[in-house]
């Protein structure tokens, strides 16, 4: 067997900038003038948010009895 080079070294792989916020995101929708953007964004801050998972939760509770 023939002796082989030192491996090379594997390239270094940068972190990726971190996402933008919800909050973020909404300024700029609203900035660039996409309103309903910004309205669908804001529902989803709402649903993350401790009284939006109790309203997901009431409301599968009412479609699991029908």
């Amino acid at each position: 067997m023939s002796k082989r080079g030192p491996e090379p070294a594997l390239p270094r792989i940068r972190k990726p900038p971190p996402l933008p916020t919800i909050d973020e995101l909404i300024a700029e929708a609203r900035e660039l003038g996409w309103d309903d953007l910004a309205d669908s964004f804001e529902k989803i801050r709402y649903l993350e948010s401790p009284k939006g998972q109790r309203y997901l939760e009431r409301r599968e509770k009412r479609i699991s009895r029908l």
